[in-house]
Parts: C-alpha cells; sequence; structure tokens
C-alpha cells in the first residue's frame, strides 16, 4: 500500500492544508486523503502525476486547479472553477459543481458525474470534460481545443463564440450561442466518444449523440 496522509480536522485552512500536502509529497507520501466540510477554496492545486487525492465533504473554488498529472476524487460536490488551467491528470467528481468548472484546461480529464453549472470548459484549450448530468448556459465559450461530453441536457447559448473543439451531447438543448451550429457525428467522433466513455466505465446510447462545432474560425472578422 501507498505511504499515504490522512487530514480530518475541521479547524485547519486552506494555507495549513496545502502546507501538509506540500510537506507528504517531500517525504514520498503519494496519497493523500482529506475529509473537510467547511468548503475551503485552492485545495490540491499545481500537484504533479503520480499522486492521488481522495477529497471527501464539500469543497470551495479552484479545487484540483493548475493540475499537472495527479489524480483527484472528490467524494462530494464543489463550487467555482474546478480544476481550473490544469494541463492533465484526472478529477472525477461524484456530485455536482457550480459555474467555471473546466475554465481554461489545457489538458486532462475532467469527469463530474452530477450537473454543472454555467460557463463550464470556458476557454477549453485541449482537455476533455464529461457530465454525466444537466449543465448550465454557456458551456464551451470561446472554446479552442479540447471535447466536451454532456449525458444530460444543456440550457441556453451553448457553445456560445466557440473557436474549436467539439460539444457532444445526448440530451436536449435549450438554445447554441453565437457562432455554434449542428453537426452530423463521423466515425471519428464515434469511436473517440466510445473510447473516452468506455476507459471512464460509464453507459451511453451512441446514437442519440448530437455534435456542436464553431460555424466558423474567424468569426469576428467575417468569415
Amino acid at each position: 500500500m501507498s505511504p499515504e496522509l490522512k487530514i480530518s480536522d475541521e479547524n485547519l485552512t486552506t494555507h495549513q492544508i496545502n502546507q501538509q500536502i506540500k510537506k507528504a509529497l517531500q517525504e514520498q507520501k503519494n496519497r493523500i486523503i482529506i475529509e473537510n466540510n467547511d468548503k475551503l477554496d485552492s485545495i490540491a492545486v499545481g500537484n504533479p502525476s503520480g499522486v492521488e487525492f481522495n477529497l471527501k465533504g464539500e469543497f470551495g473554488d479552484f479545487i484540483g486547479a493548475l493540475n499537472e498529472g495527479s489524480r483527484i476524487e472528490i467524494e462530494g460536490n464543489t463550487a467555482r472553477f474546478l480544476g481550473n488551467n490544469m494541463t492533465s491528470g484526472e478529477i472525477i467528481v461524484e456530485g455536482s459543481v457550480s459555474d467555471g468548472a473546466g475554465y481554461g484546461m489545457y489538458g486532462g480529464h475532467l469527469l463530474i458525474k452530477g450537473d454543472a453549472g454555467d460557463s463550464l470548459a470556458e476557454l477549453n484549450k485541449g482537455g476533455v470534460i464529461i457530465v454525466q448530468g444537466d449543465i448550465g448556459s454557456q458551456a464551451g465559450m470561446f472554446m479552442l481545443q479540447g471535447d466536451i461530453i454532456i449525458l444530460g441536457n444543456a440550457s441556453t447559448e451553448t457553445g456560445n463564440w466557440m473557436l474549436g473543439g467539439h460539444i457532444y451531447i445526448t440530451g436536449e438543448v435549450e438554445s447554441l450561442g453565437k457562432n455554434a451550429a449542428y453537426r452530423n457525428l463521423d466515425e471519428e467522433d464515434k469511436t473517440k466518444i466510445s473510447e473516452i466513455l468506455n476507459a471512464h466505465h460509464l453507459e451511453f446510447d451512441l446514437d442519440a449523440f448530437k455534435k456542436i462545432d464553431c460555424q466558423s474560425k474567424r468569426p469576428f472578422y467575417g468569415h
């Protein structure tokens, strides 16, 4: 069994918890268990590959931000900007998340088993975001690359001003945003969706997916 650190003191601040994490990593402890219901912000930020986090409870903003390869499993809900600007690794949320999850992701996988709020994967630059439940408005706004896979429904302005990447959804979409349009799935899309969802052991109906792409790569220049 890998050496681990367990933190369950409800009186600790974000700084104190992150200092304990830093010390544990220096001691080559690569499994961190944190139990907390204080909705603390900025926990498990900027950690490298080979580290596994198990967070239990209710957490605040910027959980797993700047992740550089670690695996973070959250048994609960989080607030805003989950996985903000992460470059690699994996974040799995058993509950729901608030607004801005996956903002500016460069890479890695973000799996949300509940619902997600507004502005999911805004400015996505290459990450893969999967939501099993429903999502709020303006998902994929200004996204440049990467994939968003939604197994539930979407609210308004989905794909608003998206410039690249793909959105795949099985449920209903209340409305599309500017520069977003439905496209036909090809075999490459189907293979990619299957590989991603099978890797996370998720059930899905491949025939139910709709694809949303940008209408133009240069919408602000009249092209």
